[in-house]
């Protein structure tokens, strides 16, 4: 790897950061029974993508604010730890519908209640296109195994797990279509619940090698993830029955 020249490399890192969203895209853009014109899914990919320097802003922000009020307030690491990832989520989750939201969401294309399922997928693989980039390109710095062994995780944990956080989000939009009224309640709990389960997953992650119900971190994250996929395939199906008197 060492031996490799910054072009093969940058397309190294780009192959590997981007086949596995674009992979688990066309998987869930199937799930749409009346496609969305393609200009508009690269839109909302992309936007995906831009957000994730919003978000690394904002985390870098909260970091330091959470530093300095255990400073002030005295609390112990474990809080610390729980302080972030709760606010690395809530901020990754918010970004990824403001991508959605501010693109197709307010378009003439959102014109049906699944459609908001299709565009909150599409902006959490581009997200989750640019994250694994900048994992795989840090991973690159240590070994050529290493490398392998995250894009593989990566592949099958942290993309699927961006695409049912953002499912769910997208449901809340879904089934207030016909009733605007309801949204703002459907959201905050569809928020709520993505950024809870996607602390869940970083906390599993960070602390692998601790046993956590008799089975390290990694198995649970992956069982938390496959659990959320699961949900996301029926969310799909409700929203594809939700009629004007539902």
């Amino acid at each position: 790897m060492a031996a490799m020249t910054t072009p093969y490399l940058l397309m190294y890192i780009i192959l590997l950061g981007f086949m596995p969203p674009v992979l688990w895209l066309i998987f869930w853009l199937k799930e749409d029974s009346s496609p969305e014109p393609r200009k508009e899914i690269m839109i909302v990919f992309l936007a995906g993508m831009a957000v994730v320097a919003v978000a690394i802003l904002l985390e870098n922000f909260f970091n330091e604010g959470n530093k300095y009020f255990r400073d002030v307030y005295g609390y112990g690491t474990s809080y610390f730890q729980v302080m972030n990832l709760l606010g690395f989520a809530f901020i990754e989750e918010l970004s990824k519908m403001a991508a959605a939201l501010f693109t197709a969401l307010r378009s003439k294309y959102f014109d049906e209640p699944v459609d908001a399922l299709i565009y909150m997928v599409t902006a959490a693989m581009g997200f989750a296109a640019l994250e694994n980039m900048l994992f795989i390109a840090d991973s690159l710095q240590h070994s050529v195994n290493q490398t392998v062994l995250v894009s593989a995780f990566r592949f099958i944990n942290a993309v699927l797990l961006h695409a049912g956080t953002a499912i769910a989000i997208g449901a809340g939009f879904a089934f207030t279509y016909f009733h605007p009224e309801k949204r703002l309640h459907e959201l905050v709990f569809a928020i709520l619940f993505s950024t809870l389960l996607h602390a869940a997953y970083n906390f599993f992650i960070i602390n692998n090698e601790s046993m956590t119900m008799g089975m390290p971190g990694q198995i649970l994250a992956t069982l938390l993830v496959l659990a959320g996929a699961i949900a996301g395939l029926l969310l799909f199906e409700k929203a594809r029955r939700i009629m004007p008197w539902s």
